[in-house]
């Protein structure tokens, strides 16, 4: 009776376990709830393209800054004194002097601006144009006394030197009133912020007053001969020339020049911005005159 009622109970078992695992403790019922409740699927993200802040197109603004504009006078009076002693021996030696100081000074500066985008990708693209007036000009002068000796035997007899002793007198005045630029940008977008450099022309109204008087004498200073060779010789009389002056005055003389600078547009909403710039200008020399100006400035600017 033992080995059949053992044996009956192992089958009780495996019928018992056979059902357990025909349950699945594992189905989707036990462990998410029912097939109704389980959650929809999400979709995959998948980021979209970079935005960039759209900078092409036509714009326009106005600014407002400080210039400092610096004057080399030194030459101012070359073309002076080489018109009063042409044709002269004393000519090409004088009117290589350096007489008239340099310096500079700062006044306000203000204007506007207008110029057109081309945005490529990061890559921005300008043409632009501006005006600017100095209040009131900006402008030095310089006047100054200068003599000199040399030495020209040009024209002298045998054993005979010629001393020339010349006094040079010099005055000069120029100032800025105003200039425009004509220039090219390139800038690289960040967001909202478009760092540039540029370079282009530039032309500018200058007002200049300069005037030159020279004189002097040119002093004989023979060989020393001894008797027994028929000295001592003598020297001839002195001769004195001028004084002769020459001056003029023009307002509104055309300079003409290049710049460059760099700069920082910085966008506030998609048309309006503003900027931080600063601005170098060369101009050539103008009646004698070099003229370089430092610009640093503000503005606000419209895109549309």
């Amino acid at each position: 009776m033992r080995p059949i009622r053992l044996l009956t109970l192992c089958a009780a078992a495996v019928v018992i376990a056979g059902d357990a695992l025909a349950a699945d403790p594992f189905d989707d019922a036990v462990l998410r709830g029912t097939y109704g409740d389980r959650p929809a699927v999400q979709p995959r993200y998948v980021p979209g393209p970079p935005v960039r802040y759209p900078w092409d197109g036509w714009y326009f603004g106005a600014h407002a800054g400080y210039t400092n504009a610096g004057f080399d006078l030194g030459n101012a009076t070359a073309s002076l004194l080489d018109h009063l002693l042409r044709d002269t021996v004393v000519g090409q030696h004088v009117t290589a002097w350096t007489i008239l100081e340099s310096g500079s000074s700062s006044r306000v500066s203000y204007g506007g601006f207008i110029g057109k985008n081309i945005q490529l990708d990061d890559l921005v693209i300008g043409f632009e144009a501006s005006y600017n007036v100095v209040s009131g000009g900006v402008g030095f002068s310089s006047i100054d006394t200068i003599g000199r000796s040399f030495n020209d035997d040009t024209g002298a007899p045998p054993n005979h030197h010629f001393i020339y002793n010349v006094t040079v007198g010099s005055n000069a005045s120029a100032r800025l009133t105003d200039y425009g630029t004509a220039r090219v940008r390139a800038g690289v977008v960040l967001d909202n912020f478009l760092p540039y450099v540029f370079a282009g022309g530039a032309i500018g109204r200058v007002n200049v007053t300069r005037s030159a008087t020279v004189a002097g004498v040119r002093v004989d200073v023979p060989d020393v001969v001894p008797p027994e060779d028929g000295g001592p010789i003598a020297p001839l009389p002195p001769a004195p020339f001028g004084p002769d002056s020459r001056g003029e005055s023009r307002d509104g003389v055309i300079a003409y020049g290049y710049t460059a600078g760099l700069g920082l547009d910085i966008a506030l909403m998609p048309n309006v911005f503003v900027r931080a710039e600063w601005e170098f200008i060369h101009f050539a020399p103008v009646m004698d005159v070099d003229i370089y100006v430092n610009t640093v400035r503000a503005g606000v600017g419209v895109k549309f």
